[in-house]
């Protein structure tokens, strides 16, 4: 196993109790990841059944080291992130598996500057835990560890510190008065703060899918299953409707008459936002491979470029600090704000579309009529090895011809899942007819070639 990598593009991830993320493991990381950062750990979860547990064991490993613990209880990724840099902590610990299913589970780690670990720092970080890792003191040490519970509200005040923060941003009062938002909290870290901090601020909101089970987090609801926003703003009478997935970090947000506008759309609305307020400098969005070919010719229309990077909000990240670009994001619904530069924050992203309706006094409908996506078409094959594609030369040959078909008209990414066993293809032109041809030829060549 030394050669296995541990880190994908959001941490490490697995099913809860199974390698990398069984017992031994997860206290290896945890030491591993104390003798890293040192000082005193900022360490949250989200609500699955296994993220006390798996704390119990991170904070055991990070107990043999000379750094210490803050429990910040069940708290949003972002948060956790955002206190790091805030209150000073040597970096922070985020327990959880995003958008995937209770089952899943993860680990994230923050520098002290509130981002996550680069590549060579992660890399660190794996080669030791492998040093680490078969030692029989760490397995002795996981007896006593309890493998399930349920957390408990969180009483920690990180959360009330996190909307604080988040506050201090933004005019005070009760500046969003009047507006009244549906929000689905995925039954994860966002089902106690955003209710509250929304309210707080004096939005009218209706909340769904937030009473965490443990094993109900993302289940037909939150950001991944729109649907259940969708049915929610039916039957509600308000201005825009916003669903979190289980950590918190991506928001995908309805109209009104029941449109979905995800990151692309609302990427559009923040750059004109920024633009006509003279803040878009340089003139540049960072998207991902995924971004939709409609945003990148809207931008351009406008005198705005479109960046694009491997998907994931860290690699975003790292390209806004490289060019100065203010904003960056990701269909998925990360969104990162140069203000913070930080990773997504979906609490974050809501308060800004608040904002833009409130400073226009506009119906978000209005903000984004003009929104039209190009007909992309995305499938996933489980494949059980991520053999490398520029391995097999028939899948080569197939990608070359729709290529060439599709040049200078649309677009086709093909990408193993960086937190998943799956190959992902798209393809966007707009000749939806044409999508569907295209990627079942080349669905037909993966399957000969990987299954």
């Amino acid at each position: 196993m030394n050669g296995t990598k541990l880190f994908g593009t959001d941490g490490i991830r697995s099913r809860a109790g199974e390698f990398p993320l069984n017992l031994p493991m997860i206290v290896t990381i945890g030491q591993a990841v104390g003798e890293k950062l040192g000082g005193k750990i900022l360490v949250g979860q989200d609500t699955r059944v296994s993220s006390p547990w798996i704390f119990d064991l991170l904070q055991k490993g990070i107990s043999q080291t000379s750094a210490t613990v803050a429990n910040a209880g069940v708290i949003p990724t972002p948060a956790i992130a955002l206190l790091t840099k805030s209150f000073g902590y040597s970096g922070g610990v985020m327990i959880s598996a995003s958008h995937n299913p209770y089952e899943d589970n993860g680990i994230k780690v923050f520098a002290a500057d509130g981002t996550k670990l680069n590549d060579a720092d992660e890399a660190q970080v794996e080669k030791r835990i492998f040093q680490l890792l078969n030692s029989p003191q760490t397995q002795e040490q996981t007896d006593d560890i309890p493998r399930q519970h349920i957390s408990a509200a969180n009483s920690t005040g990180w959360a009330e510190r996190y909307q604080e923060v988040l506050i201090s941003h933004f005019p005070r009062g009760k500046w969003l008065a009047g507006l009244r938002i549906v929000v689905d909290c995925a039954n994860g870290a966002m089902s106690e703060v955003a209710p509250q901090l929304l309210q707080t601020l004096g939005a009218h909101v209706t909340v769904t899918h937030a009473s965490p089970t443990g094993t109900n987090i993302n289940s037909g609801c939150g950001a991944v299953h729109v649907e259940a926003l969708r049915s929610a703003m039916s039957n509600a009478s308000a201005d825009f409707g916003v669903a979190y997935d289980g950590d918190g970090d991506r928001s995908m947000f309805m109209s009104s008459k029941g449109r979905l506008m995800d990151g692309d759309a609302i990427l559009l609305l923040m750059a004109r936002r920024l633009k006509s307020n003279g803040l878009l400098n340089p003139p540049t969005v960072i998207g991902t491979l995924m971004t939709n070919f409609s945003l990148e010719r809207m931008l351009r229309n406008e005198g705005i470029a479109l960046t694009r990077v491997a998907v994931g909000d860290r690699f975003i990240f790292e390209e806004m600090l490289r060019t100065g670009s203010p904003l960056g994001g990701e269909p998925s619904g990360h969104i990162i704000f140069s203000d913070f530069r930080l990773s997504g924050d979906g609490l974050l992203t809501t308060l800004k579309v608040a904002q833009a309706i409130a400073d226009d006094h506009g119906a978000f409908e209005q903000l984004v009529k003009e929104w039209v996506e190009s007909p992309q078409l995305l499938k996933n094959v489980r494949v059980k090895n991520k053999v490398p594609l520029e391995t097999l030369p028939a899948i080569q040959t197939k990608m070359s011809e729709i290529h060439r078909a599709l040049q200078d008209r649309g677009r086709l990414v093909v990408r193993y899942s960086g937190t998943e066993p799956l190959l992902r293809v798209m393809i966007e032109s707009d000749d939806a007819a044409e999508n569907e041809r295209l990627i079942e030829e080349l669905l037909e060549t993966i399957r000969q070639q990987l299954l």
